[in-house]
């Protein structure tokens, strides 16, 4: 193990903060929004314009990544930069980059066994509170207004079909040796973890790091482009069912079924790697674990991939449809 005096500012920031990556990139996240805007139904498409309407706002596509360009606004970058919606939202909810992920063990089956992983501030209860919102019939008693609950909502059901904005390595690190990925959340309550692999580094490239390749590499890999028409039209065809199964239970827990779904994927995206040494900052805060991804790592898991877009997009619609809204 490695000790490291200095980090990379930008790399800095994701980690002090606690934020993964941006996930499912601006195409994945698009195409979820189309599949479910073509899903909904037509009363749902009716509440769903009157509010894109009242925030300026064409469709849910282009509302999909609102979340993230709020987040990068705070460092006084991006798109709305200088936006004043921005600057309060971000003077309001300074921790609103710790809504787009939650940390749990590769082995979590339920989600009871990992409500001690959970926070307020996770993905599972943003997608509640986007919720509440728009079901609520007193706007001005809530955190934030309907229609950035709408944008919110499309990003959050994205994010949490991300496999690794819900599963994460956790690891004891023996005195020599490889670092041992920990899976049984008994076990892994307390240890250091990877961020959903923002800290496995496959490569010397910065962005050659297992979050950012299921992020935008495995993307771009289902369907070999950068449009997202393109991608949402090969979903459609290729991964959604001809029955649309709805997701058992009350809509309003959906999330937390996602979320240990999500963690399933994530097993099989840290099936074969191989882990080597890992590397600590000065205060002994875990930096990188370098790794080796097994032969054919892309192609076994563009498909898993695949599967949860089109699952988030089926399911984004089928809350859209269930959802009280006031």
């Amino acid at each position: 193990m490695k000790e490291l005096g200095w980090i990379p500012v930008g790399f800095a920031i994701c980690v002090l903060c606690g934020e993964k990556a941006l996930a499912w990139a601006q195409e994945g996240h698009a195409a979820v929004a189309a599949i479910a805007e073509h899903l909904i139904s037509p009363t749902t498409q009716t509440k769903v314009q009157e509010l894109l309407a009242e925030g300026g706002d064409k469709d849910l596509v282009s509302v999909v990544s609102w979340a993230d360009q709020v987040i990068i606004a705070a460092h006084d970058e991006g798109p709305l930069r200088g936006n004043q919606e921005a600057i309060e939202f971000n003077q309001k909810f300074p921790k609103s980059g710790m809504w787009h992920f939650v940390n749990l063990p590769l082995g979590a089956t339920s989600y009871d066994e990992v409500r001690s992983f959970m926070t307020t501030d996770d993905v599972i209860h943003a997608i509640s509170r986007c919720i509440q919102v728009l079901e609520s019939p007193m706007p001005e008693a809530e955190p934030f207004t309907k229609v950035q609950a709408l944008r919110l909502l499309v990003h959050f059901v994205g994010d949490i079909h991300q496999p690794l904005h819900c599963g994460t390595g956790f690891y004891s690190f023996p005195g020599t040796g490889a670092p041992h990925l920990i899976t049984a959340p008994g076990e892994a309550s307390g240890k250091l973890n990877d961020r959903g692999g923002n800290l496995l580094f496959y490569g010397s490239n910065a962005t050659e790091q297992l979050h950012a390749l299921w992020d935008r590499v495995l993307v771009e890999k289902v369907d070999n482009s950068i449009d997202y028409k393109v991608l949402a039209d090969f979903l459609t065809k290729s991964y959604l069912p001809k029955e649309m199964a709805r997701t058992p239970g009350d809509y309003h827990n959906w999330a937390e079924a996602w979320a240990i779904e999500s963690v399933s994927i994530a097993a099989l995206a840290y099936r074969g790697i191989s882990f080597g040494m890992a590397d600590f900052d000065t205060n002994q805060h875990l930096v990188r674990i370098h790794i080796t991804l097994p032969t054919n790592y892309l192609e076994t898991n563009r498909a898993y991939a695949a599967q949860q877009l089109a699952r988030a997009g089926v399911h984004l619609a089928q809350l859209l449809d269930s959802v009280g809204w006031q």
